[in-house]
């Protein structure tokens, strides 16, 4: 009973509150696409694989937005309020959407304040020696405590009650203090490091291996392992807090592809081993070793640029785009309840961002350093 206490005692963020509740805001309305999606499905009419829609396109302009927000802007009070306030304002017109398309147009605006709200966070988060992993704990620990909540709320009032709630904590969330420091605006010229844009890409595989597998966990934990909804509920929540642990234990260096290896290994179980025992098993060392290797990979980022938060919002969007894709890329390896197929296809992709990650580190190791850019060049 007191492990839920002694998880949120282990996080104290360096950041101030109002950014943290920001990136806050953002994980709890990605938590709740999938309570979400089969209650749209009924009100509208329409068939759930059609209100995936609104999961793409909240996400597509989620991606646009992270990386554009450090090429257009710096991290300001008023930017951060603003995009609060859009996300705010999307969320209570999406509660009252009169139909699907108003409700998509409504997403799309959300998904644009919460990529800068993502981008400030993690740009933020570079200003300090364990900020990464401050900024990567927020997403677990988020998910394990409100997803209960948005269940309730789900059953309660429907979409319409849950997106007027997230609403609602936009608004409180812009009552807390933010300070920013003095970070740069990345402009168009950022450093040359050829590594770091390899790197791009291997978190961009990884997210698309993950979620082409994690969209479907649910289904498979009913029909590959023989569980109940409850017993997933469980199986998500241990999830999450082993995710939370992780990012207070930083990674070795050099050990981000064993990381990503194991987050393979563990979606390849979920969907080829029948038991229950191993889908539990499986669920708490995806979610340890997931993010054991995302702010690895991220401080990789940082140590070849000319300012650590330069790639911050390209990282972003990349996963972004990666989870994007990976639920379409999992329906068609799924078929007609392939799981075992599923599961050795993302496992496979992200195998090979692992692979990518571990030549990176290699190439490192060995190579000399590259001519950078100075910070007075990024404008």
């Amino acid at each position: 009973m007191t492990l839920p206490a002694r998880v949120i005692q282990a996080v104290r963020p360096a950041a101030s509150p109002g950014v943290m509740a920001g990136a806050a805001v953002v994980a709890a309305t990605f938590a709740a696409t999938p309570f979400l999606l089969p209650e749209i499905s009924t009100d509208f009419t329409m068939e759930i694989g059609s209100t995936g829609l609104l999961s793409t396109a909240q996400v597509g302009s989620f991606a646009a937005a992270s990386f554009l927000a450090g090429r257009l802007f710096r991290p300001r009070r008023r930017l951060h309020y603003g995009a609060l306030g859009i996300v705010a304002v999307a969320s209570a017109a999406s509660a009252l959407a009169p139909n699907f398309p108003f409700l998509l147009g409504g997403r799309v605006v959300a998904g644009a304040g919460m990529g800068v709200l993502t981008w400030i966070a993690w740009a933020d988060a570079t200003r300090f020696a364990r900020g990464i992993g401050d900024v990567a704990a927020v997403a677990p620990l988020t998910a394990a405590v409100a997803s209960p909540i948005l269940g309730w709320l789900t059953e309660r009032g429907g979409y319409p009650l849950v997106y007027g709630v997230l609403a609602l904590v936009a608004l409180v969330a812009m009552a807390l203090k933010v300070d920013f420091g003095e970070l740069p605006r990345i402009g168009r010229r950022v450093s040359s490091s050829k590594s770091n844009r390899v790197l791009l890409v291997a978190l961009g595989l990884l997210t698309l291996g993950g979620s082409s597998i994690f969209i479907f966990t649910g289904a498979a934990a009913i029909q590959v392992h023989g569980l109940s909804p409850v017993h997933v509920s469980w199986a998500l929540s241990i999830n999450a807090v082993a995710g939370v642990i992780a990012t207070r234990v930083p990674a070795r260096k050099g050990t981000s592809w064993l990381w990503i290896v194991a987050t393979a290994a563990s979606g390849l179980a979920v969907g080829i081993i029948e038991s229950s025992v191993v889908f539990f098993a499986a669920m708490a060392l995806w979610g340890f070793a997931f993010w054991m290797a995302v702010p690895a990979s991220l401080q990789m980022l940082a140590e070849r640029s000319v300012t650590p938060s330069e790639r911050m919002g390209d990282a972003q969007a990349s996963m972004a785009m990666g989870r994007v894709v990976g639920p379409v890329v999992g329906g068609l390896a799924l078929g007609a309840g392939a799981f075992a197929r599923l599961s050795w296809v993302g496992a496979m992709v992200m195998i090979g961002s692992g692979l990518i990650v571990a030549m990176v580190e290699v190439y490192r190791r060995t190579a000399p350093p590259l001519p950078e850019l100075r910070p007075s060049d990024l404008g």
